[in-house]
């Protein structure tokens, strides 16, 4: 009745083993798997990073563009209203008919070529 208590135990006791065994191995093939997880993700995190930082210098850069043309063109529109105003008072002041075109015309003209 020992020897089978005894047997009993040992079994037991190999069992028991054997389980923490495979269990023990079980969380470390899932630490590896989510280790390689976490090194893929990092990786994804650094490649956006410089996505996101290249996509933002570039908007700056576009910003900065934006706001030059919009200046240009301000100018351009300033000097088209100013040679406008100043075509009004000339022609009111000419006769149209006989008269060469007004000096800031014809530099406007000579401008947008």
């Amino acid at each position: 009745m020992f020897n089978q208590f005894k047997t009993w135990l040992n079994l037991t006791a190999l069992f028991l083993v054997l389980g923490l065994c495979g269990w023990v191995w079980y969380q470390s093939q899932m630490i590896s798997s989510l280790r390689a997880q976490n090194q893929m993700q990092a990786q994804t995190i650094t490649t956006q990073s410089q996505a996101i930082a290249s996509l933002k210098a570039e908007a700056k850069r576009n910003y900065q563009l934006t706001q030059e043309v919009t200046q240009s063109e301000s100018k351009i529109r300033e000097q088209s209203d100013n040679v406008i105003r100043t075509i009004q008072t000339q022609v009111k002041n000419v006769d149209a008919h006989n008269a060469a075109a007004p000096r800031n015309v014809i530099e406007f003209l000579q401008q947008s070529d």
